[in-house]
C-alpha cells in the first residue's frame, strides 16, 4: 500500500506543476502587453504635456488600442497653430516618445533611438491618429 499511495503523489504533485507552471506561462503575456500599454499612454502623455507648452494648443487622449503587438493612439487637438505639418509633428513626436517609454519598461532603460520593441511576445510598435477640433 505505502508504494502504491506514493505513486498516486507523484502523479498529484505533477499534474499541480504542470498546471501552475502553465498558468504562469500565460500570465506573463497578459502582464507584459498591460505593461506596454500603460507605457505607450505615459509616453504619450509626456509628449503631449510638451507639445501643448511648446504651441499653446489642447491634445487629448481619446484612446489607446492594442492589437497583435501595434498599439493605436488616438489623439484630439484643439486649436492647433497655422503650421502645415503640426499634424506629422504630432504624431512623430508621440510615437518617438511612445516607443522610448515602452522600451524603458520592457528592457530598463530609456534608448537614445526610437524603435520597435521586440520581446517573446510581440514586436510592440505605435501609430497615431490625430483627430482635430475646430470651433
Amino acid at each position: 500500500m505505502k508504494g502504491q499511495s506514493s505513486a498516486e503523489m507523484l502523479i498529484l504533485v505533477g499534474a499541480i506543476l504542470i498546471a501552475s507552471s502553465s498558468m504562469v506561462y500565460l500570465g506573463r503575456s497578459s502582464n507584459e502587453s498591460a505593461v506596454v500599454m500603460q507605457a505607450a499612454r505615459d509616453g504619450a502623455e509626456n509628449a503631449i504635456a510638451v507639445l501643448d507648452s511648446g504651441y499653446g494648443c489642447s491634445i487629448d487622449i481619446q484612446e489607446v488600442g492594442f492589437y497583435a503587438g501595434m498599439i493605436t493612439v488616438t489623439v484630439s487637438v484643439r486649436d492647433p497653430p497655422a503650421l502645415g505639418n503640426f499634424d506629422n509633428l504630432v504624431k512623430e513626436n508621440i510615437r518617438v516618445s511612445a516607443l522610448r517609454y515602452i522600451q524603458s519598461a520592457v528592457g530598463g532603460s530609456f534608448p537614445t533611438t526610437a524603435e520597435p520593441v521586440r520581446t517573446a511576445y510581440y514586436t510592440y510598435d505605435v501609430t497615431v491618429d490625430v483627430l482635430e477640433v475646430t470651433k
